[in-house]
């Protein structure tokens, strides 16, 4: 599910001074935490001291003009992520090209009417059959980075627009993928890329995307805090030797994603299709290290995202988020639901699971349809309750303590294109590594707290890591009239 704004923004981050083991090393990152979101020009650390380090400018740094194509430009993630990628190379690249391919000039220039910053020379259109290699190729020849948001991705079998891109040896592809086959297929590709040198990414949106690196995030803290706890205590070398055979046993015990947003988001027909087409995919979970099927949107739970969305309904659904963190984490216990407002969406999500025949839920064109009808009533119901969108994440330590992430936004409309716009920009400023990745294995040539400085601009949550009672959206009450808010 996918990603508008991205300017200049000062903000400090943190390195933890000691060293870890090479066992524990590709887990290092570091902590950032917004605290004050009305004035969001400094970090502070999770344990809400503040940092004195340099400041880093979410504004883009990138040298040179590039060409961007974005396949499904005309769409709106597609949109929403050339406006955001066109702002933030204003000052840096302001020569540097977008160009959005689609099916039809009509529906340029419906987006340059709603994003008039796209109205100029450096803004331009391709036609393109997302079906037809070669006409793919045609589009995104001579492309520094090709942008895959041509969804829906579900019941899709090719990746036509990566293998594309390999063919070329176009030197960096993102996709918005949220689709667990579709990203799957796309890894398969993995050899080809690299023998192109192509750095490609898949599921590069918020949801999957951003989520993914927040979870990466989660996940480095907790080993990391578990290390620091056992230095704290081991003051001697008998202790330290005891704590040393001790270190490999530190785990993570489960990983719950989380995701809410309030009517569509705002962001148009596919999304809406798409959320219809996972009804009609049996989901994926791990529980233990099993592997374990379930039926879409099954598994109720009600999930408190925090101040300004509070506790939300959410169910289970088939996202590549979870694999994909199981498989390069090892975490044995990881889950994704997803809900929305109001309730009676998500009543008739769950109905469609369950009295739908799979044949019909599976049937793209009909879907698609389907929910292009329904559009005049999702805008309404949407004027109504909003499109805030919250990802919270929940990470515990087997036999420790559970932290959570949280990133709460007012307008998915804008920030799915930031999001993008994030990954984009982290691809053409970072070094290059060939092959087909998720966005968790991307710590190694992507500047990833920068990436996410950048997706959450204009957030009005954005924490990592935090004792879970600090988010709730009730103050804790302590009695005799004191609460912690």
């Amino acid at each position: 599910l996918a990603q508008n704004r991205t300017h200049s923004m000062s903000a400090t981050v943190t390195t933890s001074s000691f060293s870890l083991p090479h066992s524990l090393r590709r887990y290092q990152c570091n902590r950032c935490v917004f605290r004050d979101n009305n004035n969001r020009q400094q970090l502070v650390s999770s344990s809400g001291r503040r940092l004195q380090k340099s400041s880093v400018s979410v504004s883009s740094s990138l040298e040179g003009d590039k060409t961007i194509v974005i396949i499904g430009g005309t769409g709106r993630v597609g949109s929403s992520s050339a406006n955001a990628i066109q702002k933030a190379l204003s000052e840096s690249s302001p020569s540097s090209k977008i160009v959005l391919a689609s099916r039809n000039k009509a529906s340029f220039e419906e987006t340059v009417s709603r994003y008039p910053g796209l109205r100029s020379k450096t803004t331009t259109f391709r036609e393109v059959d997302v079906s037809d290699i070669q006409s793919i190729e045609s589009a995104i020849k001579g492309a520094d980075l090709v942008i895959n948001t041509a969804g829906p991705f579900q019941t899709v079998k090719t990746c036509n627009i990566l293998e594309a891109c390999i063919n070329l040896s176009v030197p960096n592809y993102l996709d918005v993928c949220d689709d667990g086959s579709y990203a799957k297929n796309a890894k398969s590709l993995d050899a080809k890329a690299k023998a192109s040198k192509v750095t490609a990414i898949t599921s590069g949106g918020i949801y999957p995307g951003v989520s993914n690196i927040m979870a990466a995030k989660a996940i480095e803290n907790q080993l990391r805090d578990a290390k620091i706890a056992r230095e704290r205590n081991d003051e001697d070398e008998a202790a330290e030797s005891s704590s040393s055979s001790q270190e490999e046993k530190d785990e993570i015990e489960y990983l719950l994603y989380n995701y809410f947003t309030a009517g569509s988001g705002g962001v148009g027909s596919t999304i809406l299709a798409t959320s219809f087409l996972l009804c009609g995919e049996e989901v994926t979970i791990y529980e233990n290290g099993n592997e374990v099927r379930m039926e879409a949107a099954s598994s109720r739970k009600v999930v408190d995202f925090g101040k300004g969305v509070g506790k939300r309904e959410i169910f289970l659904y088939n996202l590549p988020e979870v694999e994909s963190t199981h498989k390069i984490f090892n975490v044995p216990t990881i889950k994704a639901r997803f809900g929305t407002s109001p309730g009676i969406w998500n009543t008739a999500m769950v109905a469609m699971a369950r009295l739908l025949p799979s044949d019909v839920l599976k049937n793209k064109e009909l879907i698609q349809q389907v929910a292009s009808a329904l559009m005049p009533l999702v805008k309404l119901v949407d004027a109504a309750v909003g499109e805030k969108m919250s990802i919270k994440i929940d990470c515990k330590l087997k036999d420790g303590k559970i932290s959570t992430s949280l990133f709460t936004h007012n307008k998915l409309s804008e920030c799915v294109g930031q999001s993008v716009a994030a990954f984009a920009l982290a691809m053409l400023e970072g070094e290059s590594s060939y092959g087909v990745w998720y966005p968790e294995e991307t710590s190694t040539f992507l500047d990833q707290d920068l990436l996410l400085a950048r997706a959450s601009e204009g957030a009005s949550q954005f924490q990592l890591s935090q004792a879970p009672w600090k988010l709730e959206s009730q103050p804790i009450n302590l009695g005799f009239g004191i609460s912690l808010e």
